[in-house]
């Protein structure tokens, strides 16, 4: 059972994911001051002072939620940058496009699209001078670190709230204390470690209170995400900004010269009040895997949440899942008794005088007990849920007709990476592993599925998935009409 400590830690990490939880839900929060359905008042002119990035801010609440910062923002701020002059375009090819990021145009910029412009220029090469050049392949190698992007959308977000286009949902004192119990956590269960590490005493290493103080950092660094990531109310200006927005279309004013002015009817260029094919040419600035993303399944741009899970197994073979819950179960088994082969070794004096003279030994064998039995159990419930999952997902299948709204590529690039995807990506075959996120316009929050790319059906694409409830193996894809999609994929080959 967890000691007083370890309970203190646990229940201030369940109020915190409490908290956090009913931030998410709307249920924690400033309302916002005028009504949802207030357009009284005379129409806000939209001006060229408003950015793509804050338009689209503020388009994302249209459908009756709140404002989001979506990264598709920063890839159209890249091509209004063209279209003021800022940069320019050096040459274009079916791969890739070179923009020459240093021509010296129009320096009176937002914080948000400065932030734009010193990153391309950062990626450029020569960094400095008028031939600096930057291409969307750099970029994709180059993508912004984290830290950019909580810079860049508390900018965006800054902009909108001094021309009182929205209002502050979540203060950050509200957020602060959730703040502190993660750093109190990650220094408690980094002190502990290390206090175990440098006396050869495995008294720190108590399971619970480890348990309480990593739960306690994860809790804090979802709170510093929601701060990082805000979710503003929009106000009864900014709903006048976005109908003026509505009424004149979508924007088209992209220099001729640069052949990014044709018009493709994206859900990202009628939210940013930009052309389509400039968003769609211009090198991206995006993450990996976007959480938050436009879809236009409705009929009018909406903004979908999209789910990452990571679970024990996910996207594998049910029958490879279930084998490998059963090998976990073996050895939680196999590991148990060690507990009681330390208790009856007659050399366990010696040892524990020659690592750490003056320990007693019965308080040594408890707390080797409680890491082990802590080890054992672990192991023991993640193959439980394994062959629970493989048997349950072996005779279970659903099916789920939409448009595909996301198409990435499972980075490994690092040894994390690669590490995750081998366990992630457990029974695919070959090597390169797409996430894909299918909107059927009936919910906001759409769960992502791991597939074989060349099973992966283009972005756009109207397909119907035939997966599996738990694990999400996708049996099969295919397109429904003519909707461009690859042609289907033979079951369980995804």
């Amino acid at each position: 059972m967890p000691g007083p400590l370890a309970a203190v830690w646990l229940a201030a990490t369940a109020v915190g994911a409490v908290v956090l939880w009913l931030i998410d839900r709307g249920v924690i929060g400033r309302r916002p001051r005028t009504p949802a359905t207030d357009t009284t008042g005379p129409m806000t002119p939209i001006t060229t002072s408003v950015s793509p990035a804050v338009l689209g801010y503020l388009v994302s609440a249209g459908d009756g939620h709140r404002c989001r910062c979506l990264d598709d923002a920063a890839s159209a701020s890249v091509a209004d940058l063209v279209r003021r002059g800022v940069i320019g375009v050096h040459s274009r090819d079916s791969a890739s496009v070179r923009l020459l990021t240093d021509i010296g145009g129009d320096t009176e910029l937002s914080s948000a699209d400065a932030l734009v412009l010193a990153h391309l220029r950062a990626t450029s090469w020569p960094r400095r001078g008028d031939r600096a050049v930057v291409t969307s392949g750099t970029l994709a190698h180059h993508r912004p670190a984290r830290r950019w992007w909580f810079m860049w959308r508390r900018a965006v977000v800054a902009e909108a709230r001094a021309n009182g286009w929205c209002s502050e949902r979540v203060p950050a004192a509200l957020l602060a204390p959730i703040w502190a119990l993660g750093v109190i956590g990650t220094l408690v269960g980094v002190g502990r470690i290390a206090a175990a590490v440098i006396t050869f005493d495995p008294g720190p290493l108590e399971p619970w209170t480890l348990v309480g103080c990593a739960l306690a950092a994860l809790v804090g660094c979802v709170g510093l995400d929601r701060w990082g990531d805000p979710d503003d109310n929009i106000t009864a200006d900014g709903r006048a900004v976005v109908e003026s927005r509505v009424e004149r279309g979508i924007g088209v004013g992209v220099l001729p010269t640069t052949g990014l002015g044709q018009h493709v009817e994206l859900p990202e260029a009628v939210a940013c009040g930009i052309s389509g094919a400039a968003i769609a040419e211009a090198p991206m600035l995006d993450h990996r895997r976007r959480r938050h993303l436009w879809s236009d399944v409705t009929g009018q741009p909406r903004v979908v949440r999209v789910v990452h899970p990571f679970i024990p197994g996910r996207g594998g073979r049910p029958l490879t899942v279930a084998i490998a819950g059963a090998v976990l179960i073996a050895a939680a088994g196999f590991i148990a008794p060690l507990a009681d082969r330390m208790t009856s070794w007659t050399g366990v004096d010696t040892v524990l005088d020659t690592i750490a003279p003056g320990t007693d030994v019965d308080i040594a064998i408890d707390r080797y007990n409680a890491v082990v039995n802590g080890v054992s159990w672990a192991l023991g419930a993640i193959g439980v849920w394994l062959v629970l999952a493989g048997v349950v997902d072996t005779a279970i299948r659903r099916t789920r007709v939409g448009a595909v709204v996301s198409v990435s590529v499972v980075d490994d690039r690092t040894w994390w990476q690669r590490l995750a995807h081998r366990v992630a990506a457990v029974g695919h075959d070959g090597t390169a592993v797409v996430e894909i996120a299918v909107d059927d316009g009936h919910r906001t929050t759409v769960r992502s599925w791991m597939v074989d790319a060349r099973a992966a059906a283009p972005h756009g694409a109207t397909v119907e998935v035939s997966f599996t409830p738990l694990l999400g193996r996708v049996r099969r894809i295919a397109p429904v009409g003519d909707a461009g999609a690859a042609v289907g994929a033979r079951s369980d080959t995804v």
